[in-house]
């Protein structure tokens, strides 16, 4: 029972780091609750497996939050080519990108519309670029990044350079 309530705690103080996460690679919110669903269960494994001795899951070489954020990423990154692919099959690919939540100031208004074009310029940008802006945003150090994707740290800078040059592009052609 004691690691029942360790791993609610762990998923409970985690929450709002996969929550964004999965905003960042899922626009339709009921796939981003589904996301996070998906999310918190493969955290739960991991440390699960952990616990048994097992070779996969937390072994303590890096934080909890870096690889809790690696855990999130991957099953972000997984959902991403799933649905990629269900769209290919069904050919309905439609982006519903409509839905905001009503602000109660103009100036809070503003600031939602501005994180959601944001939002919505980062899912533009390709995986690879959308993971280390994301990863960055969460205040990881691009050396954090290079170990979590498992590349070089120049190759992390290389993709923050790029991913920041797309954005920027991006951002500017939005009305």
């Amino acid at each position: 029972m004691k690691e029942t309530i360790q791993i609610e705690k762990l998923l409970s103080e985690y929450a709002p780091l996969m929550a964004r996460i999965a905003a960042t690679f899922e626009a339709n919110k009921s796939l981003q609750d589904e996301l996070i669903q998906e999310m918190s269960l493969a955290v739960w494994r991991a440390f699960e497996g952990a616990s048994k001795d097992s070779d996969s899951g937390f072994r303590g070489e890096a934080s909890v939050k870096t690889f809790v954020a690696k855990v999130a990423h991957n099953k972000a990154v997984d959902h991403v080519i799933k649905e990629q692919r269900r769209q290919e099959f069904t050919h309905d690919g439609e982006f519903d990108s409509s839905h905001t939540t009503s602000a109660s100031s103009s100036r809070d208004a503003t600031l939602q519309e501005n994180a959601m074009d944001l939002m919505t310029g980062l899912r533009q940008l390709e995986i690879k670029y959308r993971q280390v802006l994301a990863l960055l945003l969460e205040g990881f150090s691009q050396l954090e990044i290079a170990n979590m994707l498992g590349i070089k740290e120049t190759a992390v800078a290389k993709r923050v350079s790029r991913a920041r040059q797309q954005l920027t592009q991006i951002m500017e052609q939005q009305p």
